[in-house]
């Protein structure tokens, strides 16, 4: 009886070599674990368009219209943070007595393979590549019950209190509910490279300060640096169309000097830019194109090209870049 249960212990035993330390990157010292963005402007739908329009120039439109001396958005990159500690970002905004949309988009382009055995999609059938992806969790509510402290550690909105019997009750003061985050789930987090957003109610609270909090859930392993994206909207977010092209160039990459030093900015936040081809990568994604897009540029989109989707459309690739309308989703680079 024991012969027979011996190869079932080999097997549990060489289970347990594994660690799981290759899927988290090592903390970088370049990349700060938890930042302080300080306070940004809610900004209309016309803004949003003109942030659109500026496509890899987005960071750049984000510093130069800043309006009272505030941001209307940031771009940055997020570290690895150490085993046991929270990492991410802060921000805070004034009530504006209506609704604001908060939208935060990690790096980079994310789509699911597709499985299914009936009807699969085409156009999402060409593999990602994980390791370029990160994940960042949305959480908002009035600052006055954020327990963290902006730019050292990262805090939730749950407060306690001991009720007469001497229990001790929870409290949640989070506002950020996120509908629609994920298809056919209420109040589930958006998952890894997905734009996640959420509105909060800001009625008869004008001009009271709000805190939103960006935690880090995971950073990519290419780089151990998450970039993201981040915008505050007039309005809900039921009245924009929220995916990967809502905030563009979200995908960063640092500036270094001739020393191979970090460049940082006058308020202490890394210099960069947008990493080469993933700005025409996004709005392939977003537009219908992934699928010529990855044949065009299998580096960008999977670790091995897929010639069973990608010869039945030879011929049109062939001449697909030469279509002015389709030179957006080319890479030059």
């Amino acid at each position: 009886m024991l012969k027979n249960k011996l190869p079932l212990l080999c097997l549990l035993a060489l289970g347990c070599d594994r660690s799981g330390d290759d899927l988290v990157p090592q903390p970088n010292p370049d990349f700060d674990p938890v930042i302080e963005i300080g306070k940004l402007n809610t900004i209309s739908e016309a803004q949003l368009l003109e942030l659109r329009g500026e496509g890899s120039n987005a960071k750049e439109w984000c510093e130069s219209s800043s309006d009272n001396g505030q941001r209307n958005c940031f771009y940055g990159i997020l570290g690895q943070a150490e085993v046991g500690i929270k990492g991410g970002a802060t921000l805070t905004f004034d009530g504006t007595g209506g609704d604001v949309c908060i939208i935060v988009d990690p790096e980079s382009v994310f789509w699911n393979q597709a499985v299914a055995a009936n009807d699969p999609e085409p156009r999402y059938s060409y593999p990602d590549i994980e390791e370029d992806d990160g994940d960042i969790d949305l959480f908002a509510g009035m600052s006055a019950y954020y327990t963290g402290s902006p730019g050292v550690d990262v805090g939730d909105f749950r407060g306690f209190y001991t009720d007469s019997l001497g229990n001790q009750i929870e409290i949640e003061y989070g506002e950020c509910f996120q509908f629609g985050a994920q298809s056919g789930m209420n109040n589930a987090h958006a998952g890894r490279a997905a734009a996640e957003y959420c509105t909060i109610n800001t009625a008869n609270r004008e001009g009271v300060e709000y805190t939103a909090v960006l935690e880090s859930f995971s950073v990519p392993l290419d780089d151990a640096g998450l970039g993201f994206g981040v915008i505050l909207l007039e309005g809900t977010c039921t009245d924009y169309s929220i995916n990967e092209c809502t905030i563009y160039g979200d995908s960063l990459v640092e500036l270094r000097d001739d020393k191979n030093k970090v460049i940082k900015d006058d308020e202490g936040f890394i210099e960069t830019e947008v990493r080469s081809c993933t700005l025409e990568l996004e709005r392939a994604s977003c537009e219908g194109k992934l699928l010529e897009f990855c044949c065009l540029h299998p580096d960008m989109c999977g670790e091995d090209a897929n010639e069973e989707l990608c010869l039945p459309i030879a011929t049109e690739l062939e001449t697909f870049c030469d279509n002015p309308d389709n030179s957006r989703y080319c890479c030059t680079e």
